[in-house]
């Protein structure tokens, strides 16, 4: 597919450094609700046993939360997992991505006739029709994109993704979208395509608990596709009770939460404005970023901010193994707290 080095990177690299503040990993700065004590505490007592077999429970309760049948929910040790079991299920096949775009994608993908579709900087790297006049005329079996796109943190038009989902549904092509930030995004599930999925089964939307509800530690991410089949084909492809004990009371603790949209409203606004804050001290500063959508911003800069950052006891990520960003670009999650005081001053 290509000679790029697929030894890739990702966030959340703590281990080997000495790090007070990780702003490397998107986690929603409202941190985590206090309804996942419970439910780790529930998890405790089931250690000595098995999960539920094919976590029947927790898709029933992913699938009433969205509208979505169980049978086609497809639950993932995090949304990484499913990414993965999708990158072998197109193994030999054409799949489009635009790009730059989550690096896990490639890595998912490594085995397929990848076409890399470079988006305008210019424009912010926004998505346009250009990708489904592409895939008319190429056909492909997929296409992946995240929204909000990671690194960028743009959110693609609604009528551009629909028309993009209408061209899929025509030409036998999947369209696979990643909403793992869709939650944190302005506007949050009013810009979700799950509403389309329910009656185009060639839509797969993926979600990220890890993201939105701030738990990194439990993984546990989730595929819905009104494709029945193909949700069998993916199960099939996971390993034997891929879900902990844990993870299986997490998820069911906050599919069936009654506060749960509240949650996320509120995650939404403080999102909204400490982004706001990030922003205006680069504009300031005159540093080029991205104009972003959720919790995290896409910026350029110096080539040795990263280690500057470093010795501020902070972590952010350096986006160089991002395919299309040429420079010295990085990226940084949206905090709540301390790490962006330290952020905002050690720029």
């Amino acid at each position: 597919m290509n000679d790029r080095n697929m030894e890739l990177q990702h966030g959340g690299n703590i281990y080997d450094k000495e790090v007070r503040y990780d702003l490397s990993v998107n986690i929603n700065p409202a941190g985590m609700p206090d309804i996942i004590n419970d439910a780790i505490r529930r998890g405790e007592e089931r250690i000595g046993c098995y999960p539920e077999y094919g976590a029947e429970g927790l898709r029933k309760a992913v699938g009433e939360c969205h509208g979505m049948d169980p049978e086609c929910v497809v639950c993932g040790n995090g949304a990484s997992e499913i990414i993965s079991v999708l990158g072998r299920m197109y193994e030999g096949e054409s799949v489009i991505i635009p790009v730059p775009s989550f690096v896990g994608y490639e890595r998912a993908f490594a085995g397929s006739d990848v076409k890399f579709v470079l988006l305008d900087k210019d424009r912010d790297f926004v998505m346009d029709d250009s990708i489904a006049g592409m895939t008319e005329s190429d056909h492909p079996a997929a296409v992946v994109t995240g929204n909000p796109n990671n690194p960028t943190g743009r959110l693609a038009d609604r009528g551009v993704l629909m028309h993009l989902a209408d061209v899929c549904r025509k030409s036998g092509c999947r369209l696979v979208i990643d909403e793992s930030f869709i939650e944190l995004s302005d506007g949050g599930e009013d810009n979700s395509l799950v509403d389309a999925a329910r009656d185009n089964d060639h839509i797969i939307i993926i979600r990220s608990v890890t993201k939105a509800f701030a738990v990194p530690g439990v993984r546990l991410g989730y595929m819905m596709c009104a494709d029945r089949d193909l949700c069998r084909r993916v199960r099939g492809l996971l390993p034997e009770w891929n879900i902990s004990v844990f993870a299986e009371e997490v998820g069911k603790e906050i599919f069936t939460w009654s506060g749960r949209m509240e949650y996320l409203r509120r995650s939404e606004e403080t999102v909204r404005v400490h982004r706001n804050k990030m922003a205006e001290k680069m504009a300031v500063k005159g540093i080029r970023y991205i104009e972003s959508s959720c919790n995290f911003v896409l910026f350029e800069s110096d080539a040795g901010l990263y280690e500057r950052m470093l010795r501020h006891g902070l972590l952010i990520r350096s986006c160089t193994d991002y395919r299309g960003l040429e420079g010295n670009w990085f990226r940084v999650a949206v905090s709540a707290g301390s790490a962006c005081i330290v952020f905002l001053r050690s720029l």
